[in-house]
């Protein structure tokens, strides 16, 4: 049986040692400052960018692999006989899937790989390379990991919370009038990843500590077996709150463990800093 490699894009917000030790590879995409070009989490640190970001008139732009990049890196990996799975940001957001599938399409005769659709960002991405590396290195076959992993989507849930709507207004998500309304009644968004990978409004709470509240009512109302789980929180620029929000979910639901992650630049460039996120396993996604 060939090895399986387990691929994944950097917006799944995987902390590097853990990537590291569990032999992931995370292919970096672009954030873009006027005419500089970084590559996530190579060029740039997380507090760099966000002091970058919150400097900047305008947004950065965010950039994909194309599928030539995409096609070298595929092609690296399979050079020995390896299959890779590789696993990538919602289709509901960005075209890395097309790319990836692209990617694949131009690969030489008899290399494989295997690309899944997330339907997740941050740590919703990033949960599923876990699982399919902890699989992999158990000896699992590749059907079984990618069976494992198709379902595991339907059932993992991403809801998260923003502390300002600025970063929504400057990427022309919400009007200046809500904006600037959100910001005088302290509005914070509950947003949520639905079944097609897109973000919806779950709700909206006034105050920063409401939010949180409501972020771990949540996570009861919709999680099941939680004591059997390994939850995730990704955090931008907040590690207090993140830290936090992990102690009163062990405290609450018995979770096995709880992985904390700061948010990297392709994503917080769309949620600036404060945005802070929960990745759990619930009942299937609507």
């Amino acid at each position: 049986m060939s090895r399986i490699k387990i691929y994944t894009d950097s917006t799944a917000d995987l902390p590097p040692a853990l990537a590291k030790e569990l032999d992931i590879t995370v292919i970096p995409m672009t954030t873009t400052f006027g005419s500089q070009v970084f590559r996530d989490g190579v060029d740039l640190t997380n507090e760099e960018f966000y002091r970058k970001l919150a400097e900047s008139e305008t947004l950065p732009t965010t950039a994909q692999q194309t599928p030539q990049e995409l096609l070298d890196q595929y092609e690296k990996g399979t050079a020995d006989g390896s299959s890779i799975i590789a696993i990538h940001l919602s289709s509901g957001l960005s075209g890395t899937v097309q790319s990836a599938l692209m990617a694949r399409s131009m690969l030489p005769p008899g290399r494989d790989v295997t690309i899944i659709d997330s339907l997740g960002a941050s740590l919703g991405q990033g949960m599923l390379a876990i699982r399919a590396a902890k699989m992999a290195a158990a000896g699992a076959d590749k059907e079984e990991i990618v069976q494992q992993l198709e379902n595991l989507k339907k059932h993992l849930h991403l809801i998260f919370t923003l502390d300002t709507l600025k970063y929504l207004l400057k990427g022309g998500r919400i009007n200046r009038v809500q904006a600037v309304m959100g910001s005088l009644l302290d509005i914070k968004p509950i947003l949520h990843m639905n079944a097609e990978g897109k973000i919806d409004q779950l709700d909206k709470v006034r105050s920063r500590r409401a939010a949180i509240r409501r972020l771990l009512s949540l996570v009861e109302e919709n999680g099941q077996n939680l004591d059997q789980q390994v939850v995730g929180i990704s955090h931008a620029r907040c590690l207090e709150e993140a830290v936090s929000l992990g102690e009163q979910i062990r405290q609450k639901f018995g979770v096995r463990d709880v992985i904390i992650s700061e948010i990297g630049a392709v994503i917080g460039t769309h949620v600036g800093e404060g945005c802070l996120a929960v990745f759990f396993e619930g009942r299937e996604k609507n």
